[in-house]
């Protein structure tokens, strides 16, 4: 049953993993380390598989194996339950910066774990495999598995006290995702021979998965920028968060697509489509943010604090167009109207900071058919 359980919980996360390579976008940090922790989780149930059916086999490599799988095993637990503090930290407080002096600190227990779990075979301190090959816990059994555990109480610790800043409709599987491997490490920790803090692990990293899914499954098929309800969604979880730092927002509408449409066909009009989003994210750093709110029309969130960046920004935007066109067979032109600002304490609320950059773009757009 524990085999089943491993493999089984190992088969449905290695899906996951594989569904998630094609659809996440992997330069988000959250995403980056969800698909680390996902897989050092299902290494870690196939190493622990591998021990069970190595326990207590009567062949001679049988022995030298199973420790040093043992080894790999303790050794690498603490990692994985470091990212799982990474994890959670990164979902519920992402402005949160983590100085290496706290890496550094941080690292101290996994280390040390590291040097008593190297040193077992010899001294027998976190386990020993007797001459009959059977698996033991050694005295510092309970040393090691604190350190494991340490990460993932922080981590619940952590959702704990940052409720407040956390999206209501997030909070309780937030909760769930840091409790349920927390409670199966408990049960076999104080349960001789009952495996399940890698499946639970496995299990939770499933549901995780599937909010991953509804943050980031907004996504416009046609052109892969976001969608409105995810720009809304990214606007709100800001708020709840009271992220109030200055940020750039440019407001961007395509020139002329119902033209383009009528005269060219619908057709060419995804294309065209599909070619600005690809255009914008050319000059876009990858933590810059672009979403398709309409027809037409892209919002634009710039990772910034100062107007001078905004204005490098939409220069470089209106370069790659002009690039483009130079460089097309079109038989037209493609350009866009643009309105940028800065977010910052001038305005009351971001309504009236949207209805603003609204106007500029629609003043350029003016501006333009006038000449």
């Amino acid at each position: 049953m524990r085999i089943d359980n491993n493999l089984m919980a190992a088969a449905i996360l290695g899906i996951v993993v594989l569904i998630a390579f094609r659809r996440l976008d992997r330069s988000d940090r959250l995403n980056r380390v969800f698909l680390i922790t996902s897989q050092i989780v299902i290494f870690e149930l196939l190493l622990e598989t591998a021990t069970c059916i190595l326990n207590r086999s009567n062949a001679a490599w049988a022995a030298p194996l199973s420790t040093a799988l043992h080894v790999i095993l303790y050794a690498l637990a603490p990692f994985l339950t470091y990212f799982w503090y990474l994890l959670i930290s990164n979902w519920c407080i992402p402005d949160r910066k983590i100085t290496h002096r706290t890496h550094f600190l941080f690292a101290i227990p996994v280390f040390l774990n590291l040097i008593i779990t190297i040193l077992s075979p010899a001294y027998d301190l976190v386990f020993y495999i007797d001459s009959a090959n059977v698996y033991h816990r050694g005295p510092l059994f309970l040393l090691s598995i604190s350190i494991v555990y340490f990460y993932i109480a922080y981590a619940f610790v952590l959702v704990c006290l940052h409720r407040g800043k956390i999206v209501k409709e997030e909070y309780l599987p937030m909760l769930v995702f840091g409790i349920l491997p927390l409670i199966g490490g408990v049960v076999q920790a104080h349960f001789y021979g009952v495996l399940l803090m890698w499946s639970c692990a496995a299990y939770s990293l499933v549901v995780f998965y599937i909010f991953l899914q509804l943050r980031m499954v907004h996504i416009d098929d046609l052109t892969g920028a976001w969608t409105r309800s995810t720009f809304e969604y990214c606007i709100d979880r800001r708020r709840k968060q009271k992220r109030n730092e200055a940020f750039g927002l440019i407001v961007l509408d395509i020139d002329e697509l119902k033209r383009i449409n009528d005269e060219h066909g619908h057709f060419e009009g995804d294309y065209a489509l599909r070619t600005t989003v690809q255009l914008i994210k050319s000059v876009l750093r990858k933590t810059d943010i672009i979403a398709r709110t309409g027809g037409d029309e892209f919002l634009i969130i710039l990772d910034c604090n100062t107007r001078e960046k905004i204005e490098a920004t939409v220069e470089r935007i209106r370069e790659s167009f002009q690039k483009h066109n130079e460089n097309s067979n079109k038989q037209y032109i493609l350009d866009c109207s643009i309105g940028a600002e800065l977010y910052d304490s001038d305005f009351e609320n971001f309504d009236q900071f949207m209805h603003h950059v609204d106007s500029l773009m629609y003043h350029n757009k003016r501006r333009k058919k006038y000449r």
